[in-house]
């Protein structure tokens, strides 16, 4: 039994061959024929072979119908509309016990990873192929599933150029809430979206003073004023600070939050990938947030971006000595510190949680998370870079409890 399934609408537009004209297929003769009054290009389509398309016309689609006979031209032509929205007719034969899903060609080496068995790894890899290059049924005739790209940044630069973030440029940011009700939330800090259900950030973004716990995680956003969209809107099931994070300490300042419900993912919502320590250029990264502009200043309402320099470990530790939160100083262990030596460039108040992150190279149109914005100084004063949680020394612990 055949099945005869109609799919999506686009803008097309001929270029020119109209019912009647003589047509060429494989360098034989034809002509170009009304789809429904061609039995060999229905039957080209049953075999899963797309026919040549002459043109369309109104709802109908035209295709270039060689016939076993010579065939006969008609004298009558129809003008073509081409100024209105064509409805090509996507024909996709299928037999009744014929699986509705085919599969799709493997994402050539240069554009993914081999999976190695490391729970982290493997699930970038994952969602890579599920949401940014996912398999998806063609507009062809034949309807076949093919890789399609949703990836909407740059796959390899890290070349900003303004200071505000695109729509979906980064799915995987979050904005994170506290107080009682969405409406009258304060929204002050940052998180990475890593899986359905959790979220990182910061340990001391999991606590308010004036407005307690983190109660609400919101996806899906550029700019915090948008009214706010509700399908987007996640509450906060459970908090899961580091074992080691002993506030106000600033040591292990790292987080995971569980929604309460599945988060539906797509091409807004794109978990991150995390650092393992694979081959990556960590001179400089790209740090995201919703915080203030300048020191002090307001939050931004729309999400910014920046480009930061890795600082060595020897200036780092010269810059943040001993003192009464760090007690050993900085510790390049669990820290890294980036910041810009010739502009004034970094993360500033309200950017707490949000991620430092790198393209992967390995994974197309995928960001790691290197980092986690934990603190500074004066924000934005060059030469004076900020702390970061390094989250490749906390994947074993992430991986425990995000993938049991």
């Amino acid at each position: 039994m055949l099945l005869l399934c109609v799919f999506v609408l686009f803008i097309c537009y001929s270029s020119g061959q109209y019912e009647g004209d003589f047509c060429n297929q494989n360098g034989v003769q034809g002509v170009c024929t009304i789809l429904d009054n061609c039995q060999p290009a229905i039957d080209a389509i049953r075999r899963r072979r797309q026919p040549q398309i002459c043109s369309f016309m109104g709802v109908d689609t035209i295709v270039c119908c060689v016939e076993t006979r010579q065939p006969v031209a008609t004298t009558t032509r129809r003008p073509l509309t081409t100024s209105t929205e064509y409805v090509p007719l996507e024909y996709d034969y299928k037999e009744a016990d014929q699986a509705s899903e085919g599969s799709c060609e493997n994402l050539s080496s240069d554009m993914t990873a081999t999976k190695t068995g490391q729970k982290a790894w493997d699930k970038c890899i994952e969602y890579q192929q599920k949401l940014v290059y996912p398999c998806e049924r063609g507009v062809a005739l034949t309807g076949e599933m093919a890789r399609v790209s949703k990836c909407r940044h740059h796959v390899t630069d890290l070349i900003v150029g303004g200071v505000q973030a695109g729509e979906d440029e980064f799915p995987h940011m979050v904005l994170l809430g506290f107080g009682d009700t969405p409406d009258t939330a304060h929204w002050d800090c940052g998180g990475t979206l890593l899986s359905e259900r959790f979220i990182l950030t910061a340990g001391h973004c999991t606590y308010s003073r004036d407005n307690g716990p983190v109660k609400y995680a919101l996806l899906s956003v550029l700019k915090r004023t948008d009214r706010i969209d509700k399908s987007n809107l996640y509450g906060i099931q459970r908090i899961i600070k580091h074992p080691n994070y002993d506030p106000p300490r600033r040591y292990n300042d790292i987080a995971l939050l569980e929604t309460d419900r599945p988060i539906a993912l797509g091409q807004s919502a794109v978990p991150a990938c995390l650092d393992i320590g694979a081959p990556a250029d960590y001179e400089k990264s790209l740090a995201t947030g919703w915080g203030a502009t300048e020191n002090r200043g307001v939050s931004s309402d729309v999400l910014q971006k920046v480009i930061l320099h890795r600082f060595s470990t020897d200036e780092c530790s010269k810059m943040f000595g001993p003192d009464r939160l760090m007690q050993r100083g900085f510790d390049p262990r669990t820290q890294i510190c980036y910041g810009d030596k010739e502009k004034s460039k970094d993360t500033c108040q309200g950017d707490s949680g949000g991620p430092l992150q790198l393209k992967n190279r390995q994974i197309s149109c995928m960001y790691t998370v290197i980092g986690i914005t934990s603190f500074g100084r004066a924000c934005g004063v060059i030469g004076q870079p900020g702390i970061y949680t390094r989250v490749a020394e906390y994947v074993p612990w992430i991986e425990s409890v995000v993938w049991p």
